[in-house]
């Protein structure tokens, strides 16, 4: 393997990391404009129903474990696709 080869395995394995660390970490912690929000009293009113609300999948709230692999599949799916429009760059760079 090449050196950029061994560097994409280990930017992938250690957001891998980032993802199961941030779930398990972050997963109780409030976030501070929520808090805000109850010191005042203020109440969500959304403008749209996000096809994920609250960043979990319906039907698993709470569930660390789906979070982790939806975390994981999210990261994958970014990887592939800034791949592909790299791919797509530096075709077109050639071709100019």
């Amino acid at each position: 393997m090449t050196g950029v080869k061994h560097m994409l395995l280990l930017c992938i394995f250690l957001s891998f990391i980032f993802v199961v660390v941030g779930v398990i970490w972050f997963y109780n912690s409030m976030e501070t404009l929520d808090q805000v929000a109850e010191h005042f009293g203020a109440t969500a009113s959304p403008l749209w129903n996000p096809p994920i609300p609250e960043y979990e999948i319906p039907g698993f709230q709470g569930n660390q474990v789906m979070n982790i692999g939806v975390g994981i599949l999210f990261t994958l799916i970014v990887f592939a696709s800034t791949s592909a429009v790299a791919k797509c760059l530096r075709l077109l760079k050639h071709r100019v």
